[in-house]
């Protein structure tokens, strides 16, 4: 099982200090400039002029804060990337160690939102939230100890108003989780909906249903408006709430200092310490605002990151291996040997899937796959009905399995032998650009291209189980080609779709 990164690295640990630093440096400079502001109103209010101590002390902490608010945010938001960057490499990890199986079982796009969605709250909680909660355990009680200090009356009086909003706030705050939870999930539905229907949009037109799409698009979107202006409504309240308890702590402290007679002085720097005293508070409503987002979406991360996964290993045997598979599938035995350095068929219903262990796409309880009497995984090229392939130059998906790239000639030889000199005929030859998974190529070059990839990535097992296969000519001297080139053990599936593709193919 694969746990979330861990917070306390040697670089966010840095960080995370570097923020608390910078909270306890803008309180220094908050609560200097408190008492330079009672001096300053003093010094007014008596008819004298300001001290040159006093303008120095207000600019010089104005400075510090401001560069200390400057640091603060930007190391935060250094915080925030980093784990955003250690969160996004255990996803895909994951994802790719996960079985073929319950990738095909999920609906297209829905993983790719772990990418965009999850991470950007990742990213909110860890960048903004979680620093703004550090620099407010320092910036509050050092605020809340600069007014007791400046006049104890006004500030245990004055802070009741703002005691009461807080508790408020924290019975409106409880559901905010349930708001995000609704709101991520109409999100999820509209963008996975979208990226099905994307890649066959005109298809769906022409078959006349944009205009369904359109008013099913139309529906989801209103559904969303609703729970955004829900949770919208929510986080608003909150600073409401705030705001409120602020004015009526600063009315409540202008009452009494007019009952009590405070020196004047003493409650214009009181009400400007509480004012500061908003400004973390307005922070951390912000903040639980992004931690509720990150909660739900850390809810999803480790569902996916507990899920069993495939350990696939690829160290190079540099030779052929034996491939045995025992066990049961489906309740009936299976025993399955293949030669090595031989080309053994297979067939029967449960061939593609016997294929798949074999590959180590998947994992079944109850069937055990050894290489040369080990579990150890050797290096495996499968082939199934589809080309797979990353958008870039006919060099870089002929050698996509290659740990290190051979040179342009011995590319260009292994795929002349395939029968790919057409390929390499066109303008740029191997800087030509192809599409993702070869979109744009024939299923016979595709396939062609295939079977030199399996060569140059040198790998010690070659799995056949595509129809790719059966739909082209001259499959006996691309074999022959295949032995020739690489002493791979050469796996080649039939099935009875094959067969009947042989059978019943013809050309009209």
């Amino acid at each position: 099982m694969t746990v979330l990164p861990p917070l306390t690295t040697r670089d966010r640990v840095i960080d995370a200090v570097l923020v608390v630093s910078c909270g306890i440096g803008q309180a220094a400079a908050l609560a200097v400039a408190a008492f330079a502001t009672r001096d300053g109103f003093a010094a007014l209010h008596s008819g004298n002029g300001l001290a040159v101590s006093t303008v120095m002390e207000l600019s010089v902490s104005g400075v510090i804060a401001a560069l200390c608010f400057l640091v603060s945010r930007y190391r935060a938001e250094a915080l925030g990337q980093s784990y955003a960057i250690s969160l996004r490499r255990a996803l895909y990890q994951q994802i790719a160690r996960l079985p073929k199986s319950r990738h095909e079982q999920r609906r297209v796009g829905a993983l790719s939102l772990r990418f965009v969605g999850d991470l950007s709250a990742a990213r909110l909680w860890f960048g903004r939230g979680l620093p703004d909660v550090l620099s407010a355990s320092v910036v509050l009680p050092g605020a809340i100890a600069i007014l007791f200090a400046l006049n104890p009356v006004l500030a245990g009086v004055g802070l009741v108003p703002l005691g009461v909003a807080l508790l408020v706030m924290g019975a409106t705050a409880w559901h905010l989780g349930r708001r995000h939870s609704q709101l991520r999930r109409r999100r999820a539905s509209i963008a996975i909906s979208m990226i099905e229907r994307i890649a066959i949009a005109p298809e769906l037109d022409l078959l006349g249903r944009t205009d369904k799409e359109l008013r099913r698009l139309d529906a989801q979107g209103a559904s969303l408006r609703n729970d955004a202006l829900a949770r919208r409504g929510k986080t608003s309240s909150l600073q409401a709430i705030l705001q409120t308890g602020v004015a009526l702590s600063g009315l409540l402290m202008l009452w009494l200092a007019g009952r009590s007679g405070i020196a004047p002085a003493s409650v214009a720097a009181s009400l400007s310490v509480l004012g500061l005293i908003a400004l973390p508070l307005q922070e951390l409503c912000s903040a639980w605002d992004h931690y509720c987002a990150w909660r739900v979406a850390r809810r999803k991360a480790e569902r996916l990151l507990s899920e069993p996964i495939v350990k696939r290993r690829r160290p190079r045997k540099h030779k052929s291996v034996i491939v045995e598979v025992r066990g049961t599938l489906g309740r009936e035995p299976v025993a399955f040997t293949a030669k090595q350095g031989a080309v053994t068929r297979m067939r029967g219903e449960h061939a593609r899937v016997l294929a798949r262990c074999i590959s180590g796409l998947d994992k079944y309880e109850g069937l055990d796959v050894l290489y040369d009497g080990q579990r150890k995984t050797p290096r495996i090229a499968y082939i199934g009905d589809d080309h797979i392939g990353l958008q870039g130059s006919l060099r870089r998906s002929a050698t996509l399995m290659c740990r290190n790239r051979p040179n342009d000639r011995k590319v260009a030889e292994v795929l002349r032998r395939f029968g790919l000199g057409d390929l390499l005929a066109a303008p740029r030859g191997l800087d030509q650009r192809l599409s993702e998974n070869g979109n744009g190529l024939s299923a016979e070059h595709s396939m062609r291209l295939d079977l030199a990839r399996a060569v140059l990535g040198e790998a010690d097992v070659v799995v056949i189980a595509s129809l790719r296969w059966w739909s082209g000519g001259k499959r006996s001297d691309l074999l022959e080609t295949l032995r020739r080139q690489s002493a791979a053990t050469v796996i080649l599936v039939e099935t009875e779709n094959a067969h009947s593709l042989k059978k019943n193919s013809k050309v009209i």
